[in-house]
């Protein structure tokens, strides 16, 4: 929404204002400038805007880092395994998804046992346990409660193999639930799989690409509407300044009016430089993180309190923005035809950067390779579409606000837009069917204990600390894709 409270008509209508003292100031109508400013059309761009190719392999990052391979790997070594299930992990409901896990990291590996009960039983006469350590009551506290304190154990489980029990598992696998402290959460969640490197340096070399190639065009659509913003600041800025002064005159020095009319004549000052050939806050067109804009610096708007005008004074940072709009207006006619669609080809090829960098951006996650695969597909298949189209587009005013790299946030005052096939709207579409990509959302912070044990030798041959969606992910093994 525009910060204009007073709009500024071409007619002759005045703005009437009731002072403190129950009396009225009538505030002229801001002067505009006779006329339009004279504009002649720029050249057609020599070809069309490169649009690199997007085939090369990626794979979103994924917090875990490489323990899901190790473990997927040992899982495939082992020949049969026992399933030794934390009891809070117990039941029917764990116990399938960690022998499902099992069976996608190795089909050849057997499952001799989902439940505990036999095992404990053994393990309750033998006094052995198949964990190296465990919390132990070792005293009590102040208030009588006791505290624990973890106990280093070894393993011995040769007697194992001979008890039909185990039904000739030579591996235990046991899943615990673990907690850790701040400093050991910090660096699992450092740890990473997968990553969009490649891509995403092709798509930035192509962005510079894109300036290099629309280079011309933006320095001829700046210098008209830097033309045009100057000839209506010649006539309104004097003007302004007048009121202004006069105004001053008027007011209590120390009150809030003239703090208000003191922070609008330092505004006014930003624009100065635009009335001698060279303007920093002048309209200028703009590659927006949200497509091709032309906008207004907004930084010098903050030299004025949100709480003016106040009294008797018109809202001058408003009345500049309505007087960018009617400068911009009067140079859209002349930005159409085939720079347009070229922009619009820009605006598509920057949607995808921008989401292609949101979605590769490390996360708790798991993506089946089957999605992954339709991912880049699509990817090159947009790509591809995107060098073959012409898209027809137009300037529209516009509002709102975005970023221009270089320049910060600026007001919008127009956009070009499609007329007919918007390729954005592809691009879009392909970004929105990303976000449908991520699967076994839920557990993601809840960390896993996973350790194997030979049985015959008592050693153990892994042991990893997993967040819940990399060890248990549907159908897919730990590690993969």
């Amino acid at each position: 929404m525009r910060l204009g409270l007073f709009l500024v008509a071409a007619s002759s209508a005045a703005l009437l204002l009731t002072n403190c003292g129950g009396g009225s100031t009538v505030l002229a109508t801001t002067p505009t400038p006779d006329g339009a400013s004279s504009i002649t059309r720029i050249a057609p761009p020599n070809g069309k805007l490169p649009i690199p190719d997007l085939s090369a392999q990626w794979t979103p990052a994924m917090i875990g880092g490489k323990q899901g391979e190790m473990l997927t790997a040992a899982i495939a070594d082992r020949n049969a395994v026992i399933m030794v299930l934390e009891r809070s992990l117990s039941g029917a409901a764990w116990e399938d998804r960690i022998f499902q896990m099992i069976k996608a990291a190795s089909e050849k590996t057997s499952v001799v046992a989902r439940k505990r009960g036999t095992l404990d039983k053994l393990l309750l006469e033998r006094g052995e346990i198949p964990y190296r350590r465990t919390l132990e009551a070792s005293g009590v506290d102040v208030l009588g409660q006791p505290y624990y304190l973890p106990k280093d154990h070894m393993l011995n489980t040769e007697w194992l193999s001979r008890k039909k029990a185990l039904k000739g598992a030579d591996t235990l696998m046991t899943v615990r639930g673990l907690r850790v402290d701040d400093r050991k959460l910090k660096e699992l969640r450092k740890r990473r799989r997968g990553g969009c490197d490649k891509l995403e340096a092709t798509l930035a070399g192509a962005s510079n690409e894109a300036t290099t190639f629309f280079e011309p065009f933006m320095s001829w659509a700046d210098e008209e509407l830097q033309g045009a913003f100057e000839r209506h600041l010649r006539k309104a800025v004097p003007f302004w300044r007048r009121e202004i002064s006069s105004a001053l005159n008027r007011v209590d020095p120390g009150g809030e009016e003239a703090g208000c009319l003191d922070a609008y004549r330092d505004y006014l000052d930003e624009f100065a430089p635009c009335m001698e050939g060279s303007c920093a806050a002048s309209p200028k067109l703009g590659l927006a993180t949200d497509g091709v804009v032309i906008g207004m610096d907004m930084a010098p708007r903050n030299l004025v309190s949100d709480r003016c005008p106040s009294g008797l004074m018109r809202n001058y940072v408003g009345e500049m923005s309505d007087l960018a709009s009617r400068a911009v207006e009067e140079v859209l006619p002349m930005l159409g035809g085939d720079w347009t669609g070229e922009l619009l080809r820009y605006n598509a090829l920057t949607r995808i950067e921008r989401g292609m960098k949101d979605f590769c951006a490390p996360s708790h996650r798991r993506i089946s390779m089957n999605d992954l695969t339709s991912a880049r597909e699509q990817l090159n298949v947009l790509a591809s579409d995107l060098s073959e189209v012409t898209p027809v587009g137009e300037w529209i005013s516009a509002s709102g606000q975005d970023r221009i790299p270089g320049t910060g946030p600026v007001e919008i005052l127009a956009r070009v837009q499609a007329k007919g096939g918007d390729p954005e709207e592809a691009a879009a579409r392909f970004v929105a069917r990303l976000r449908d990509f991520n699967r076994c959302a839920q557990g993601d912070e809840r960390l896993l204990q996973v350790a194997l044990v030979d049985v015959g030798s008592s050693e153990v041959v892994f042991m990893g600390i997993f967040f819940e969606e990399q060890l248990v992910c549907e159908d897919m093994p730990p590690g993969m894709p």
